[in-house]
């Protein structure tokens, strides 16, 4: 079963009912889950020492990504802060580690083990399988490839722009997982 850990120091989650979490997940702490959205097994999303996240609507949080943020870190979004934001219709793909502070714009994929740490990454962007970026802002549609370190803002200011074939396989997996979260709630309801 998921957890969800209540106990009023970290602040609660609130996951939206139109979004499906699986069993085996971990959430601690303020965390807004937006509609739409699943979490899968074995994700662990630790809002107890950096706080709050947001995971915003048709987001998918695949198995075994871990979030995590540090204590008074924030970045800005409008008004707010957080110490992790996901943008809308966001892939963060099985494996990964986003750790705040981080901003993820809408619509960008995140790659299987990819590293996100202390970074802004504009909106329908790709991260690579594997890629590591860390403390730095990369602008809107860019191309980090697989296994690419990006640690200066140099290298990240030449990042080339993300091809269709890219912004076209995020939509599919972003599609893809809205389905899921029908299909799984549908199973989990028929099982009461």
């Amino acid at each position: 079963m998921a957890r969800r850990f209540n106990d009023g120091v970290f602040g609660n989650p609130e996951i939206n009912p139109a979004s499906f979490v699986c069993d085996n997940t971990s959430i601690i702490g303020r965390v807004i889950i937006e509609k739409d959205v699943i979490v899968a097994p074995t994700a662990s999303i630790r809002a107890d020492e950096g706080a709050p996240f947001r995971i915003c609507k048709g987001c998918n949080i695949q198995d075994g990504v871990q979030m995590h943020g540090l204590f008074n870190k924030f970045i800005e979004v409008g008004e707010e802060k957080y110490s992790i934001y996901i943008g809308s219709h966001s892939s963060i793909a099985h494996g990964a580690l986003i750790h705040g502070p981080t901003l993820i714009c809408k619509k960008t994929f995140v790659g299987f083990k990819a590293i996100i740490h202390n970074s802004k990454i504009g909106r329908n962007c790709y991260i690579g399988i594997g890629a590591i970026v860390n403390g730095v802002t990369i602008a809107e549609r860019r191309f980090v490839a697989d296994g690419m370190v990006v640690n200066n803002q140099e290298m990240a200011d030449a990042l080339p722009m993300v091809s269709p074939h890219n912004t076209e396989f995020n939509k599919e997996v972003v599609d893809y997982n809205k389905g899921l979260v029908i299909l799984h709630k549908k199973r989990k309801k028929s099982k009461k």
